[in-house]
């Protein structure tokens, strides 16, 4: 039996994809050490797993960003984005010396989110464990990476987002790179992002047709999205019933955290919408849409069990979250996706390029746009017929047993 240390933020979307691999790894009779937030706590101790809580210092709660994160209130879009990376990287002392307690216990492979700045210091020494990188943010390196494009008009978005990318990463590169040689005594120019490529191996949660194709230094898994979503954890609402067939089903969502103004894409989805012949299911964790009167053809839940949900679906109408995107895409649904923060333009842009949609690395689109693009992910059969080849690529990713041997086995 092997000893397995798993470094993860403490959000949603991180942990989501997590916990089936911890299950899995627990089942098998591996012991298994999770580094936290204290809000995921009892989720990894449930699961059979001895859970270490992160500083308070560089802990945060998903469900209170401004009040858990001094200095993030008020911040807004790029300035935003500049700011949450060099949190991120910042982070790299005090999660390091988290992560050094635990090894000094024994540890044969780390399992680390790509967020996890510790995960870039620990590759760059000389005596580590076996390290893989949790792949549940799209495959970037180099950063930002597109794939070479004769059209002149695409080279130069690409030069303007590299360029862009480079102002955006510059703060928390220079502390990152600090950290390593502070912490690791070894200068470094690798890009903070890139740092899976330094790793063992990257378990990437998706499919190969829907990452770029390009020759990495770091052996890539696609093992497929292994987040779960049943009705089991999220109860059915009363008009369930509805979605029978009868009518296209399109489900809008701005994923677990970016819900506190849903005038930025579940609003102007309803209202693009309201008119057709379509049943619009929206999930909003909690936020009601200010929509007053909701038109006839939209229903509202908090959450929905979306391996009940999405087999349902004909369209789902997302802001880009790589784990809603790719669950989706188990079940062969086409999207159209909407997205300028984080790694939504990443998402958006593979979207595009595979052909399983529409992407449009934006913070919203209008209402007239909207409704044109869900009009032609419904119409045209082309981008089903895309989603489906990735779903069945899917369903070809390893098992959840042959993805426990990848981890252990050397």
């Amino acid at each position: 039996m092997s000893s397995v240390l798993v470094c993860v933020q403490p959000a949603r979307g991180h942990v989501g994809p997590t916990k089936p691999l911890v299950a899995a790894l627990v089942a098998a009779g591996h012991d298994v050490a999770v580094i936290t937030g204290a809000r995921y706590r009892d989720a990894f101790t449930e699961l059979g797993a001895d859970v270490t809580v992160l500083p308070g210092e560089v802990d945060f709660d998903e469900t209170d960003l401004n009040g858990s994160i001094p200095g993030r209130e008020g911040l807004r879009g790029p300035k935003l984005g500049r700011f949450e990376l060099s949190r991120f990287a910042g982070a790299m002392s005090q999660q390091l010396r988290t992560v050094d307690k635990v090894l000094a216990c024994g540890v044969d492979v780390v399992l680390c989110d790509p967020l996890f700045a510790a995960g870039m210091a620990l590759v760059n020494r000389e005596d580590r464990p076996r390290v893989l990188a949790l792949g549940f943010l799209p495959l970037t390196a180099p950063t930002p990476y597109r794939p070479p494009s004769r059209r002149p008009l695409d080279r130069v978005r690409g030069a303007v987002m590299r360029r862009f990318m480079g102002w955006m990463m510059a703060p928390a590169q220079q502390i990152a790179e600090r950290g390593v040689h502070e912490l690791v005594g070894v200068e470094t120019g690798l890009c903070f992002m890139d740092w899976p490529m330094c790793s063992d191996g990257v378990l990437q949660m998706t499919c190969p047709g829907f990452e770029f194709p390009r020759t990495l230094p770091a052996p890539v898994h696609f093992i497929g999205p292994t987040t779960t979503s049943s009705a089991s954890e999220h109860d059915l609402p009363e008009w369930w019933h509805e979605l029978d067939g009868s009518r296209p089903v399109v489900h809008v969502t701005q994923g677990t955290v970016a819900n506190d103004d849903l005038g930025m894409l579940v609003e102007p989805t309803i209202e693009a919408l309201a008119d057709e012949d379509v049943l619009v299911v929206a999930t909003t964790c909690g936020t009601m849409p200010r929509t007053d009167p909701l038109p006839p053809n939209v229903r509202v839940a908090d959450f929905l069990p979306y391996d009940e949900l999405l087999p349902r679906c004909d369209v789902m109408v997302s802001n880009g979250g790589y784990g809603g995107v790719n669950h989706a895409l188990r079940y062969g649904v086409p999207l159209v996706v909407v997205g300028a923060s984080q790694d939504k333009p990443e998402v958006a842009a593979r979207v595009s390029w595979s052909g399983a949609g529409l992407g449009y690395a934006r913070p919203s689109l209008p209402v007239r746009t909207l409704r044109r693009a869900v009009r032609e992910v419904l119409r045209r059969d082309r981008y089903r017929k895309v989603a489906g080849e990735l779903s069945a690529q899917i369903a070809d990713a390893p098992s959840t047993d042959d993805i426990v041997k990848l981890i252990v086995d050397r």
